[in-house]
């Protein structure tokens, strides 16, 4: 990604989005202490991974938890915190490049110029044919995600981060992330009557988070 602004190949992103654009599935998510059904494509994504950058590593509960499920490559963390140890405390410290990046729920907490920033920075630390985890708050979610975190200031929808991946080479899957809970049968009834209204009668989406794994071409 060659340049910070968001209008870097901008009608090339508009052909995308007037084109084919995928189908994004919904996935769960749920606190659990092993992989919930997301975090369990993120592992699968990492298989062979020599090492990982996590940024925004947070309470380190997803380091813990991939590594408790099989993922053996090095794993750094970074994070602005002081709560936790880290690898990293700023970006700026990182000389090499990485096989895998993740980077959850850390956009949202951004501008929308830093976010973008923050996407090049990524784009050069990941390695060619590297995996990039990138996750954050749906845009289209009809309960506000500025609502959740006096500290989010932009969200996101997953077609314009879909575009904005593709026309930089990447290939790109994406998926919608609902929140997950234990329910009745009719909790269940009533939440898909409510599902069907949110996505064909208002237009709007149910799931609460998006996110992309997108795989670097090797040429770039």
């Amino acid at each position: 990604m060659a340049e910070t602004s968001a209008f870097t190949k901008y009608w090339t992103r508009k052909k995308l989005l007037d084109g084919s654009v995928p189908h994004f599935p919904v996935r769960g998510w749920r606190k659990t202490e092993s992989l919930c059904d997301i975090e369990q494509i993120y592992l699968k994504a990492l298989e062979g991974k020599k090492n990982l950058l996590d940024i925004g590593a947070g309470d380190l509960r997803i380091k813990n938890k991939l590594q408790k499920s099989g993922f053996a490559g090095e794993y750094h963390t970074q994070d602005i915190s002081a709560e936790h140890s880290y690898t990293y405390s700023s970006l700026e410290q990182i000389k090499q490049t990485y096989e895998a990046i993740i980077c959850l729920d850390v956009l949202e907490h951004m501008t929308f110029q830093e976010g973008i920033a923050l996407i090049k920075k990524i784009d050069g630390l990941l390695k060619p044919g590297g995996v990039l985890i990138l996750q954050t708050p749906n845009a289209r979610c009809i309960r506000n995600p500025m609502a959740w975190d006096m500290t989010h200031l932009h969200c996101y929808n997953l077609p314009d981060l879909w575009a904005l991946y593709t026309s930089q080479g990447y290939k790109v899957d994406g998926y919608r992330i609902e929140f997950q809970t234990p329910m009745g049968f009719m909790a269940k009834f009533y939440c898909l009557i409510g599902k069907f209204i949110i996505t064909r009668l208002i237009g709007a989406d149910y799931a609460d988070n998006i996110a992309l794994i997108a795989h670097k071409g090797a040429a770039q």
